[in-house]
């Protein structure tokens, strides 16, 4: 696969998101985030990326050479604007630049760390997304404070990404948070 056929396969996943937010899993999308901190933070340390915040465009960082066609980057943005603030209109360029430059023929990138980026598109696919104000980022009933995200590098890996067990973190969250299993807000 080609660097710009990876992008448009990515750019036809993120496209095809619903971003609008519905409150139900706002735990496992919590759990998600931290997940991404954790990756993002090796990445940024491996790659002496010198940035103070985790949604930063590491395909910069790592080779500014490499970019996505800016005509995919808009398609993309296009598509995920609901009116709504939320967080996927400035990590999704990076994503796509990630995705050009992991799919680029002789790419210097360290073998040893997973997908940076995967958590949180699973975050975005799981219901929409999340906005940040106060230093932390909104999940309706839950927050992730963003202060530290680097310190979550040696944090122990997410366990599974399978659906069955992010359910379970959400109805578990709900439960301890409401004493029921939080339905979807229309």
């Amino acid at each position: 696969m080609t660097a710009d056929e990876a992008v448009e396969a990515m750019a036809a996943r993120l496209s095809a998101i619903d971003y609008e937010r519905h409150g139900h899993r706002a735990w496992s999308k919590a759990a998600l985030l931290k997940e991404y901190f954790r990756r993002i933070a090796q990445w940024a340390d491996a790659c002496g990326c010198d940035t103070r915040t985790p949604f930063f465009d590491l395909a910069l960082c790592i080779d500014p050479r490499v970019r996505a066609r800016q005509e995919v980057v808009d398609r993309v943005l296009a598509a995920a604007r609901s009116g709504a603030r939320n967080a996927i209109t400035r990590v999704a360029p990076f994503i796509l630049h990630w995705t050009a430059l992991r799919a680029t023929p002789g790419a210097d990138l360290p073998g040893n760390l997973e997908d940076p980026f995967e958590p949180l598109i699973l975050l975005f696919e799981r219901d929409g997304g999340f906005h940040t104000e106060n230093g932390a980022a909104d999940f309706e009933w839950k927050s992730v404070r963003l202060a530290g995200w680097r310190d979550r590098a040696d944090d122990p890996p997410m366990p599974s990404f399978a659906p069955d067990y992010l359910d379970e973190i959400d109805r578990a969250g709900s439960i301890a948070q409401f004493g029921y299993v939080m339905e979807p807000l229309d």
